[in-house]
């Protein structure tokens, strides 16, 4: 598996609805210099854990957030690719979509966490984090085709 992978950290519990809740847009702002529409990114769960919007997922989407616990800080979770960018228009009716850059994420893979430290904006993965995220998303990959 050779697919160049790009991180994208995310405040918790953000990364996780991408994976458990059905989100398939991130946002960002209008500046964010998009990747590659066919690209892949890691996503990274950041330190912060944003409460509010934990709260907001749960009332106004119905989702069951687990406890601020349950989201490993300073990992990666998942891996997902870029299926569009778009700047100020939607790509496809979703409730995750906010304006400015949306980076429309399909076939998101949650992972067994990968520890490493993020960063802001699109980063490199140092090369040993990068083979253990492309073992842990073949392993997923392999165990949701059984």
């Amino acid at each position: 598996m050779t697919e160049r992978i790009r991180g994208l950290t995310l405040w918790r519990p953000w990364g996780w609805a991408i994976f458990h809740g059905g989100k398939d847009v991130e946002n960002r702002g209008a500046r964010f210099p998009a990747p590659p529409v066919g690209s892949w990114l890691a996503i990274h769960n950041g330190l912060k854990w944003d409460e509010d919007n934990a709260a907001a997922m749960a009332e106004e989407f119905k989702l069951v957030v687990p406890p601020e616990g349950e989201h490993p800080a300073g990992t990666i979770i998942g891996v997902a690719r870029v299926e569009a960018v778009t700047r100020g228009t939607p790509y496809r009716e979703s409730r995750w979509y906010m304006g400015d850059t949306g980076l429309w994420l399909t076939e998101a893979t949650p992972i067994r966490p990968v520890a490493c430290r993020g960063a802001q904006g699109l980063w490199t993965l140092r090369e040993d984090v990068l083979a253990q995220v492309r073992e842990e998303w073949q392993r997923a990959k392999a165990e949701a085709s059984r």
